[in-house]
């Protein structure tokens, strides 16, 4: 069962909460995750987005949000901010997790054109944001 809601004249479908959670599973081993918590959260941003920037900003300063949650992020290009370059760079870095730091919270600049395994996780990741609705950045689903 999936619901339709309407916000600024934009359709938004949202699916029930198990269906959800089993779409999220087929991209769980793409994510960059943050934390050592045992509650799980799944975080789609956008590097260069400024409300992601300020969300990781927090937790990454926070030890407290670090080892209470778990946060699988995921770099979901918002397209007015052509980020895309930035997202392959951190999915294609040693540590992409340092990067995404480096980025988000350090202002750095990186850019890479992706490559053939960039291009199929970022697709991955763009299917399951759009059949969920996600339709903001960040935007937060947490698991019971």
């Amino acid at each position: 069962m999936s619901i339709s809601l309407y916000a600024n004249n934009k359709k938004h479908r949202y699916h029930s909460y198990d269906i959800s959670v089993s779409l999220l599973q087929k991209i769980h081993e793409d994510a960059i995750v943050l934390g050592n918590g045992k509650k799980l959260l799944y975080v789609f941003i956008d590097p260069l987005c400024p409300h992601s920037r300020k969300f990781i900003k927090m937790v990454s300063e926070n030890l407290k949000m670090l080892s209470k949650y778990q946060y699988h992020l995921f770099l979901y290009s918002i397209p007015r901010l052509k980020s895309t370059n930035v997202v392959s760079a951190i999915y294609m870095s040693k540590d992409p997790i340092e990067t995404l730091l480096q980025v988000m919270v350090e202002d750095k600049k990186y850019h890479q054109i992706h490559n053939e395994i960039t291009k199929t996780k970022v697709d991955k990741i763009v299917s399951v944001a759009q059949e969920i609705g996600v339709h903001k950045r960040p935007f937060i689903y947490i698991i019971k």
